[in-house]
């Protein structure tokens, strides 16, 4: 009877092991099953996002036929606005300099002393420049002030800007009365209000809206009694420009990529036809071409970028913006996450909630795992688990 029942308990155990086994190959070949469609997704991506040297010159040709479209007035998706600055700079200033960047929920405020192309150099940053008094603060943007009228938000900035002059100045001698101020495109995609964003929006595109933020700034300087005044309100990829022909005469043209993209450079007085009248006309002008709003057949658009844009504020516009700036890189790659969760169980038989969450996938988070070298992808798995509460399955 001992016999029959270790007999019955071994074949038992057996049996359960056996079990066991099928279990785990069953779970391992659905696993593998899985992963294999977790990576045709991923190739498929690939492939749609590839940039071969002659899409690129496709691309490159499309951009120049509408740059000269735009520059004709003819039907362009590029504005092609020609900055009204007089001049740009040429290394020969000199002096004491105050500039404003304003951006989305934050702006930065700059002193700097010039001292022409033959001034002493000046170790900044590990770097020699011909600059001195050198100052820089960020500052941010309460809500409530977000949420206010252009004029609330001047008087704020004026305070603000006095409250820094008065603490680098000490001991300076001068300082021109000239206040450099650049707005970034993304001030109007924070603007509590649609008619607000509306107004920063036309404001970049040198119109009486424009004007209008461009005289509220100055009556806010003279009732802060702060000595200062703002001639000409630009975008910040003009102002980058200009940094530029500060060092060099060389410099013709100016991109910037970060949470918006957009691009400046030089171009001759005649090929400039939009103009206003009475204005008299430099030789160079630095034309800002708005080229976040650029779009060709040949740009690599995919499922994931046509559904963001189609969930986007502004569906059909900033397109080329959409494929390649900081704002919109994280929550492409979310889309891409969720899919693969979606369809190959990529973290689970349970889809994680955040992952379904838009833009809660950052950049900066996603730069950060792009550069994880570590064996085990440790950065990765700490980022997915911190941001989508998602485990990975090795």
């Amino acid at each position: 009877m001992k016999k029959d029942v270790v007999v019955l308990a071994a074949a038992t155990t057996i049996s359960t092991i056996v079990a066991a086994v099928l279990l785990v190959r069953q779970w391992k070949r659905r696993s593998e099953q899985r992963w294999r469609h977790a990576q045709r997704i991923l190739r498929k991506f690939a492939r749609e996002c590839a940039t071969p040297i002659p899409k690129l010159w496709q691309i490159a040709d499309d951009l120049v036929a509408q740059m000269q479209s735009g520059l004709n007035s003819t039907q362009s998706t590029l504005q092609m606005l020609p900055s009204c600055l007089p001049s740009l700079p040429n290394g020969d200033e000199k002096g004491l300099f105050y500039g404003i960047n304003l951006r989305g929920t934050n702006f930065i405020i700059v002193q700097a002393r010039l001292g022409g192309r033959n001034a002493p150099m000046s170790r900044i940053g590990g770097r020699c420049e011909p600059i001195s008094d050198l100052y820089r603060q960020e500052i941010s943007i309460p809500p409530n002030i977000i949420e206010a009228s252009s004029q609330e938000l001047f008087d704020w900035i004026t305070v603000e800007l006095g409250k820094f002059i008065s603490l680098h100045s000490e001991g300076l001698q001068g300082g021109e009365k000239n206040l450099g101020f650049t707005v970034s495109p993304t001030i109007a995609e924070v603007a509590a209000s649609r008619e607000t964003a509306i107004t920063w929006k036309d404001s970049l595109l040198g119109d009486a809206a424009g004007n209008k933020l461009l005289n509220e700034i100055n009556v806010a300087m003279e009732k802060h009694s702060v000595d200062k005044r703002v001639f000409s309100l630009v975008d910040d990829t003009i102002g980058v420009l200009a940094g530029g022909r500060y060092y060099s005469k060389e410099s013709v043209a100016a991109v910037t990529l970060g949470m918006g993209t957009n691009a400046a450079y030089i171009e001759s007085a005649q090929s400039v036809v939009k103009w206003p009248d009475q204005t008299p006309k430099p030789e160079e002008i630095a034309i800002n071409t708005h080229w976040g709003n650029f779009r060709s057949s040949h740009l690599p658009i995919t499922e994931f970028d046509t559904s963001l844009d189609a969930e986007s504020s502004y569906p059909g516009s900033q397109i080329f913006e959409k494929l390649i700036s900081g704002t919109y890189l994280g929550e492409t790659v979310r889309r891409v996450l969720l899919k693969m969760a979606q369809e190959s169980a990529l973290f689970g038989d349970i889809v994680p909630p955040k992952l379904a969450i838009p833009y809660l996938l950052r950049s900066p988070d996603m730069a950060a795992m792009h550069q994880d070298t570590s064996e085990d992808y440790e950065i990765i798995d700490e980022k997915l688990g911190e941001i989508f509460e998602a485990v990975t399955y090795k």
